[in-house]
């Protein structure tokens, strides 16, 4: 059977109906990590709760194939091989947080520690991820002319290299350097890379602006495997997917 990963998005509209499901005879809908971070500290719940917690209770009813490592974690279970690392769902913050907002009786989050303490998480992920965009739409602000010319000399190669070192990088701040590109199995991170290295492209030589979510995007991207497939109805996505020759990874509904 095979699986889908899905975006966030694609929980919010599950819940409300507006897409139909796949066919449970064929595909596994599959819920990261991420996804549920992002429902446990989104800045909806402020002011949306009601919406978060339909979007936690159909993945719940639905009984999706959970991913519980975090996106970097679980790009280094892969290349280990150990796909057992410990979770514990009674010290998990994220899952602590679900659990309080799925419960919680009223349409707006009652004036207490637990709100000022998930208004002060929310509030550094929003910091962090506008920070992260804010810095490299300031890194690739070049001249139409330099892009002009970057563009006819670099190929897509060479922004799909540029992605995994980035990536490499990233790792090693986790795991003290372990990873050099060459050791890696870079197969398995078919779908992440080539649609990073084109991004990468884009962002670098066209006028598209890095979003703050883009990063987050690109991480649940991490989950996706050779055999899966990945859904989202974000038209940047879709559009880059194409460009980079990788449809065949995306998840179709139309199509069924």
């Amino acid at each position: 059977m095979k699986r889908i990963i899905c975006d966030t998005m694609i929980w919010y509209n599950l819940a409300e109906n507006k897409i139909p499901m796949p066919d449970p005879n064929k595909y596994t809908l599959v819920c990261t990590y991420l996804t549920l971070m992002e429902l446990a500290f989104s800045p909806n719940n402020f002011f949306k709760l009601t919406e978060v917690q339909n979007a936690i209770k159909s993945i719940i009813k639905l009984k999706p194939h959970f991913e519980i490592s975090y996106p970097k974690q679980y790009a280094l279970d892969l290349i280990s091989g150990n796909l057992d690392s410990y979770f514990s769902p009674e010290e998990d913050l994220t899952l602590g947080f679900l659990k309080i907002l799925v419960n919680h009786p009223e349409e707006f989050l009652s004036e207490n520690d637990f709100k000022i303490s998930l208004e002060e998480i929310s509030s550094q992920r929003r910091k962090n991820y506008s920070d992260w965009a804010e810095f490299l739409n300031e890194l690739y602000d070049l001249d139409k002319k330099i892009k002009w010319a970057l563009k006819k000399h670099l190929k897509n190669d060479f922004f799909i290299s540029q992605f995994k070192e980035i990536f490499v990088l990233n790792l090693n701040e986790r795991e003290n350097g372990l990873f050099l590109s060459d050791q890696i199995d870079w197969s398995i991170f078919e779908f992440y890379i080539g649609i990073g290295g084109k991004y990468l492209r884009t962002v670098q030589l066209s006028r598209m602006k890095v979003d703050p979510n883009d990063e987050n995007d690109l991480l649940n991207m991490i989950y996706v495997q050779p055999d899966d497939l990945y859904w989202t109805l974000e038209k940047k996505w879709l559009s880059i997917a194409k460009e980079a020759k990788l449809e065949n990874y995306l998840y179709k509904p139309v199509l069924e």
